[in-house]
């Protein structure tokens, strides 16, 4: 990647309350993609035992996706479009949680820190515009932002590769979205789901630990 600079095992201490609020963010978006992963499980074994606002917490674009792949009955491609506030703000702490990551890899690469920054931002714009497209900057500045830490010693190279597998599986659900139903791509979307909540709470411990001045290399 171009622009890099000799890695280290430091971060800017200065940069401490971008990382405990990165680091939220982070914590944030992994609970939010985890209960909604956790209501669809829960729905299928026993079916209407979600109801009111903790329901629409399965209702973000990627759970639709995995939807539409494995098949569920009374779920069309045409539940994408429209601009939803739970997609927004799981792009919003996304954008956020990236935000501080990209910080603590400055040093590492610069450019391709900006261009995973502000990725998600440009995506919720896109979303608004659109409303269809811009989604995918979640996992496009994840793909982009792990292929940095894998140059760096910030982070545990185990939080990269996560994010990349995850990142990889949901881009490769997300724009074949709309074919026929496929088990094999059900079954990858649902795995790299999961992968996407840990990378969120593994980047948001890293992080916080950062905020709190502890420079230490994290282990996954």
């Amino acid at each position: 990647m171009g622009n890099q600079v000799t890695d280290t095992r430091t971060v800017d201490s200065r940069r401490s309350w971008l990382y405990k609020v990165s680091g939220g963010a982070a914590l944030g978006a992994g609970i939010v993609l985890l209960v909604g992963m956790l209501i669809v499980m829960t729905t299928v074994l026993v079916p209407r035992s979600a109801s009111g606002w903790l329901a629409a917490l399965q209702d973000n674009w990627l759970i639709t996706i995995f939807k539409l792949h494995a098949g569920f009955g009374g779920v069309q491609i045409g539940l994408l479009d429209g601009v939803d506030l739970l997609d927004l703000a799981i792009l919003a702490l996304a954008g956020l949680a990236v935000l501080g990551v990209c910080a603590a890899l400055w040093r590492t690469s610069r450019i391709w820190s900006i261009v995973a920054a502000i990725q998600p931002f440009l995506g919720i714009m896109l979303f608004i515009a659109t409303k269809t497209a811009g989604r995918s900057a979640a996992m496009g500045a994840a793909l982009v932002i792990s292929l940095v830490m894998l140059r760096s010693s910030v982070f545990d190279r185990s939080i990269a590769y996560l994010g990349i597998a995850a990142s990889v599986l949901l881009l490769v659900g997300d724009f074949s979205a709309g074919i026929p139903p496929l088990p094999i791509i059900a079954a990858l979307f649902g795995i790299a789901y999961v992968l996407f909540v840990l990378w969120f709470l593994l980047i948001a411990r890293r992080l916080l630990d950062l905020g709190q001045g502890r420079q230490g290399r994290s282990i996954a």
